[in-house]
């Protein structure tokens, strides 16, 4: 009797007719592993769910360890950090056959930079539980080698279906990498919606935060201390009216995004036609 339920990332889906979705694991090679260990970690974060970070990596690991695991983990991608004393890079492979694309990294910021540069900072609860959304942006007109990068970048997310595609529940995140002046940004951002044209107080009570009312000895005297002055007669239809798509009043939401880090900025050297090797297929520096 079996008394856990599969993981389909591992075992493939359930239902035969579903595509398994992309995986990847993120990796640290070479001497100065530990500059780029924040990154590591940022980009198994912004991989979630999808990611294979439970996996341990020990020191003696070689690249050829991890691609003989990589079909049994059901993993379809590698991220593989690695530093030299000047400068940082990463590789990006398609498993099992590549291709792989090697990335300068020109600048870079983790998601600790971003909570202690913000003034109020909430970390994102509950926003890794469904993969990101991707934009691609800025890669139309280019040239065949930046249109397969962006190829390699939209494979590593699993495809969204519209239909059945819920706002509120599923769209938490959204990773942007979009090509300009022959840099590659990376941005990572979590979506938030919030009530257009009521106070800030009333926002509070629709989020369920009980204020602080111990000094007051009504609560009108709170609403009355509001700088919009909205009405307590409001309340009462708040979340009705923003469900009521007929009504020509009802409430709307807005969308705000936040970066969360982290943030990359990438310049193109390489690509490869296998996995972390084989012919060059393009060379920034090398021209035949």
């Amino acid at each position: 009797r079996r008394t856990h339920v599969p993981d389909e990332n591992v075992h493939g889906p359930l239902d035969p007719s579903k595509k398994r979705p992309p995986r990847a694991l993120v990796l640290r090679t070479g001497k100065h592993v530990k500059v780029v260990k924040k990154l590591e970690r940022d980009l198994k974060m912004a991989m979630r769910p999808n990611t294979a970070d439970k996996l341990k990596q020990r020191k003696g690991n070689v690249m050829k360890d991890f691609l003989s695991v990589a079909g049994p983990l059901g993993i379809s991608h590698f991220l593989v950090l690695s530093a030299t004393d000047k400068c940082q890079y990463l590789k990006l492979a398609k498993s099992p056959q590549g291709p792989t694309a090697t990335f300068r990294i020109e600048k870079w910021s983790s998601s600790s930079d971003f909570a202690a540069a913000m003034k109020n900072y909430t970390a994102p609860v509950g926003s890794f539980r469904d993969p990101p959304l991707l934009v691609l942006s800025g890669f139309k007109n280019t040239d065949q080698h930046l249109k397969l990068c962006a190829t390699l970048f939209q494979s590593m997310f699993p495809t969204m279906e519209v239909q059945k595609l819920k706002i509120n529940s599923n769209c938490k995140r959204v990773v942007l990498i979009q090509y300009l002046s022959d840099t590659i940004l990376f941005r990572h951002y979590s979506i938030s919606q919030e009530y257009v044209g009521i106070s800030k107080n009333i926002k509070n009570l629709l989020k369920r935060e009980i204020p602080e009312l111990g000094h007051l000895q009504d609560i009108s005297q709170y609403m009355e201390n509001d700088d919009e002055g909205l009405d307590l007669s409001k309340l009462a239809n708040e979340e009705e009216e923003v469900e009521e798509e007929s009504t020509p009043k009802q409430k709307q939401k807005s969308v705000k995004l936040r970066e969360i880090g982290p943030r990359l900025d990438l310049r193109l050297v390489k690509i490869e036609e296998g996995v972390v090797q084989g012919k060059v297929l393009y060379h920034a520096f090398v021209k035949k």
